[in-house]
């Protein structure tokens, strides 16, 4: 799963607030296993690591709406106006988005799938009117069946300033929910145990917008002036904070993601010149793990925790439907998953699967102009479903 920034905002000075919530763990001084003050030690070069295409799905494996080898993992598909599930045996409709003549009623984040319970997520803002300030957000939940409830949100994440709720995860046991409240005063990280509790504040307006949480959600990473900082409230009780530690990088940073070893980021060391690097959480070790063909690299990146990896964007800039490849990223570098795509929403919990957005060579016999929702296989390269014409948003795995 992933969580998909879709606005640009102002970054908050790099100050660590309280971090509550703990798994019941021994505390150590430094955290990420190396003295506080260490840098790199410059960069090891691993761009040129293996070289070869990882999978290399080609379009037309699989017939229209169906799987081509055994059973496809079922995803939920968010469009203009509704979620929907899709598998074996077929369209589930879950929940619409309504819509006033030709406008929805709310604002929408994209939509968060826990895929190991199915319980999903959506935030969502009803639209002012009159020039009024938008109120807070809410939190519908759902599993694979239907809607379960609608929540409050963050009472101060409302319009004035602007402000956006967006759902992170579910907690390594599932007891909580995550968010991330995002505004130009500063990004709030918090939680929310059940369907009608208060929001409890993790971390306050000193994370930036630029904020990566690891897969078991014990460790933050974000972009703090000068770099990157790193924190860890494993072993963090109600009154103890988790000491922070920075690490100095020069250049911009974007495109944080997290594994539970490898902090991954992308680095503009001059305009248009772009590189995707890694830190090791033990050592603190800079190395270069990939550099863009294209030097863009949009979206973030997507989590596999299956395979101790992250998958990020290489895309030309062009006006071809799909300019982009998928990158591959671990610990030990770079490699092309799939080439040619318009975007990747996901992957599969085993790291086996990827769902993207693709356009087909051939539109003949087409009614719409909208591009097909593809769940392919990364062992085999093997497209396993195709949902064509959607007018996708996102879309993510589920049970």
């Amino acid at each position: 799963m992933n969580v998909r920034r879709r606005f640009t905002l102002l970054a908050a000075v790099a100050v660590v607030a309280p971090l509550a919530g703990a798994l019941a763990q021994p505390v150590r001084d430094n955290p990420f296993g190396a003295d506080p003050a260490h840098g790199p030690d410059g960069l090891e070069d691993r761009s040129g690591y293996g070289g070869a295409t990882y999978g290399g799905a080609t379009y037309g494996g699989a017939a229209y709406g169906g799987a081509t080898d055994g059973e496809a993992p079922a995803v939920l598909v968010q469009t203009w106006t509704a979620v929907d599930r899709f598998d074996d045996a077929g369209r589930h409709p879950l929940h619409a988005l309504p819509i006033n003549g030709p406008t929805l009623v709310h604002d929408y984040q994209p939509l968060l799938v826990d895929e190991a319970s199915g319980r999903w997520f959506l935030a969502r803002q009803r639209r002012s009117e009159g020039g009024a300030a938008a109120p807070a957000w809410t939190i519908v939940m759902g599993d694979r069946d239907r809607v379960l409830a609608e929540r409050a949100g963050d009472p101060s994440c409302t319009g004035r300033p602007t402000c956006f709720e967006q759902p992170l995860g579910l907690t390594a046991r599932g007891a909580a929910l995550m968010t991330l409240s995002l505004s130009m005063r500063g990004t709030t990280l918090g939680s929310y145990a059940d369907a009608t509790g208060p929001r409890r504040a993790l971390a306050g307006r000193s994370i930036a917008t630029r904020f990566a949480l690891a897969p078991k959600q014990d460790r933050a990473a974000y972009a703090s002036r000068g770099g990157v900082t790193l924190i860890d409230w494993a072993g963090a009780g109600p009154s103890r904070k988790p000491r922070p530690v920075r690490v100095k990088v020069t250049g911009d940073l974007e495109n944080l993601a997290l594994t539970d070893t490898t902090l991954f980021f992308r680095r503009e060391r001059a305009p248009g010149a772009m590189t995707i690097e890694a830190i090791d959480l033990a050592t603190l070790r800079r190395t270069e793990v990939y550099r863009p063909a294209a030097a863009l690299v949009p979206w973030t990146p997507l989590a596999a925790p299956g395979r101790g990896a992250v998958f990020v964007h290489d895309c030309r800039p062009s006006t071809e439907r799909n300019p982009c490849d998928l990158i591959e990223l671990s610990a030990r570098g770079a490699r092309v998953a799939v080439r040619g795509i318009a975007i990747a929403f996901d992957v599969s919990a085993d790291g086996r699967y990827v769902v993207v957005r693709r356009s087909p060579a051939d539109r003949r016999g087409r009614t719409t102009a909208w591009d097909d929702v593809v769940i392919a296989d990364l062992a085999t390269g093997a497209d396993v479903r195709v949902l064509p014409e959607l007018d996708v948003t996102t879309a993510q795995f589920t049970r």
